[in-house]
C-alpha cells in the first residue's frame, strides 16, 4: 500500500512544472503516506519541504488544522537532521508550527515548540517569531501580565524600552498631546508619502507593539497609550511599514475617547488616513485591528452605531482567515455590543452572542469575550429570560463577582 502511494505521489510530482495548488496537497499526502520508502537524503529534505509548504498553503487559506498536520509531518521528518545540518528548515517549520497551533487554540503544544526554537536558534532575530507567538499565546490564555513583560523584555532588546517615570499617567499624557501635535503639523498627503521603513530592528519593534496593544487596552492603559504613540512616532521618524496602518487607527481611537486630547473630527481624519495606508501598504492582514479601531471606537462617534456592523463582519472574516484571532475575538465582541446598542431585537442580539460564543470555544480566546457578559445579562433582565450564562466563560456572573473579577485583573473596560 506504501508503494501505491509512493507511486501516485510521485506520478504528481513529476509533473511539478504545472503543478496546480490543489495538487500540492494531493502529492504530499501520498508522498506521506509513502514516506517508509524514500531513502535518499535529498528526496527527504524535498519532503520536507514539501510539507512546509503545503502548511504554508493552508495557513494562508485559513485551513490552520491541515497546516498543523502538515508542519507536523515535516517536523517529523526533519527529526533526523540537527538543527545544524538544516537550520533553516527546522526554524520555518517550528515557526510555523506554533503559529498553526495558537491558531487551533493549543496553547499547551506551543510551550514545547517555542521552548524548542529558543533552545536552539542562532540570534536574537531568530527567535523573535517564537517570542511573538509566546506573547499571543499567553494573552489569549489571560496571562496578561507574563505577555506583557515578555514584550517589553523584547522591545527592550530591540532599542525600544519603555521609559519608567514616577507619574506614568502624566507622561501618557504629555506622549498623547505630542504626538497629536505632531499629526496636526503633517496633512495626509505628508502623511502618505512618508519613506518605507527600513530599520529591520524598528520594523520587529512594530510588531511586537502591535502584538501588546489589545491585551494592554484591557488591563493596562498606561502600557497601552505609549505602545500606540510611540508606534506612530517611529512610522513617522522611520519610514511607514504594515504596522503603521494600524498605529494611526489606534491613535485616532484614543483622539476619540481620551479625555486629554478628544478631538472626534480629528480622529475621524487619522481613522480615514489609517484605512488609506491599509491599502497602500498592502497590509489586510492587519485588517481586522484596524477596523476595529476605526469602526468601533472612532466612527460610532461620528456615525450611527449600525454603520459600524458590516465593517465589523468582514473584520471577523479578515482575521480568522490571517490567523490573527484575537481581533477577529474582539470583532464578534462589537458586533454583539453594537447590535444591542442599535436597536436590534434583543432575541436576534443573543442569538449572535451563543453563536459567536462557541466561536469563542473553538480557538480559547475567552479573556476578550468576557467583556460580553454585562450585555448578556442584561438582555437576559430585559426580556424576563433565565440567566444561563455559559458557565465556560465566567463561574457565576453576579454584578458583584464580575466587578470584584474586573478590579482584580484590572480590565478597566469590563
Amino acid at each position: 500500500k506504501g508503494k501505491y502511494h509512493f507511486w501516485i505521489g510521485n506520478q504528481v510530482w513529476a509533473n511539478e512544472s504545472a503543478l496546480s495548488e490543489k495538487a500540492i496537497f494531493v502529492t504530499v499526502g501520498q508522498l506521506n503516506k509513502g514516506k517508509m520508502l524514500i531513502t535518499e537524503e535529498h528526496q527527504i529534505i524535498e519532503l520536507i519541504r514539501l510539507n512546509l509548504q503545503a502548511g504554508g498553503k493552508s495557513m494562508s487559506l485559513g485551513a490552520f488544522a491541515p497546516a498543523s498536520f502538515y508542519l507536523e509531518a515535516g517536523i517529523s521528518l526533519v527529526g533526523s537532521f540537527s538543527w545544524k545540518e538544516q537550520y533553516d528548515l527546522h526554524l520555518r517549520l517550528y515557526e510555523s508550527y506554533a503559529e498553526a497551533k495558537y491558531c487551533t487554540g493549543e496553547f499547551e503544544e506551543i510551550n514545547k515548540v517555542v521552548n524548542e526554537i529558543l533552545a536552539n536558534a542562532k540570534c536574537l532575530g531568530d527567535k523573535l517569531g517564537a517570542y511573538f507567538t509566546l506573547v499571543t499565546t499567553l494573552n489569549a490564555q489571560s496571562k496578561t501580565q507574563e505577555s506583557t513583560k515578555v514584550g517589553l523584555d523584547i522591545l527592550s532588546s530591540l532599542g525600544e524600552p519603555m521609559p519608567v517615570h514616577l507619574d506614568m499617567k502624566a507622561t501618557g499624557i504629555i506622549e498623547l498631546k505630542k504626538t497629536k501635535h505632531i499629526l496636526e503639523g503633517k496633512t495626509d498627503d505628508e502623511i502618505l508619502k512618508l519613506r518605507a521603513m527600513e530599520n529591520n530592528y524598528k520594523m520587529a519593534a512594530m510588531r511586537f507593539m502591535y502584538g501588546l496593544t489589545l491585551s494592554t487596552m484591557l488591563v493596562r492603559r498606561v502600557v497601552n497609550v505609549w505602545l500606540i504613540t510611540r508606534m506612530v512616532q517611529i512610522s513617522i521618524s522611520c519610514g511607514l511599514c504594515k504596522e503603521s496602518a494600524f498605529a494611526f487607527a489606534a491613535f485616532g481611537s484614543l483622539m476619540a475617547t481620551v479625555d486629554v486630547i478628544l478631538d472626534v473630527n480629528s480622529a475621524s481624519r487619522i481613522g480615514k488616513l489609517s484605512l488609506r495606508l491599509l491599502q497602500i501598504l498592502q497590509a489586510e492582514e492587519y485588517t481586522a485591528g484596524i477596523y476595529c479601531a476605526v469602526f468601533f471606537f472612532t466612527q460610532t462617534r461620528v456615525d450611527h452605531f449600525r454603520k459600524s456592523l458590516e465593517p465589523m463582519n468582514h473584520a471577523y472574516n479578515v482575521g480568522l482567515r490571517f490567523g490573527e484571532i484575537h481581533y477577529a475575538i474582539a470583532a464578534a465582541r462589537n458586533i454583539c455590543i453594537l447590535s444591542f446598542q442599535s436597536g436590534e431585537n434583543l432575541m436576534t442580539v443573543l442569538e449572535k452572542i451563543k453563536y459567536y460564543g462557541v466561536k469563542v470555544k473553538e480557538h480559547k480566546q475567552e479573556i476578550f469575550w468576557r467583556l460580553i457578559i454585562p450585555y448578556e445579562k442584561a438582555i437576559h433582565h430585559l426580556t424576563g429570560q433565565p440567566n444561563e450564562l455559559d458557565k465556560f466563560f465566567w463561574d457565576g456572573a453576579e454584578e458583584e463577582q464580575l466587578l470584584k473579577y474586573a478590579r482584580k485583573s484590572n480590565m478597566v473596560l469590563l
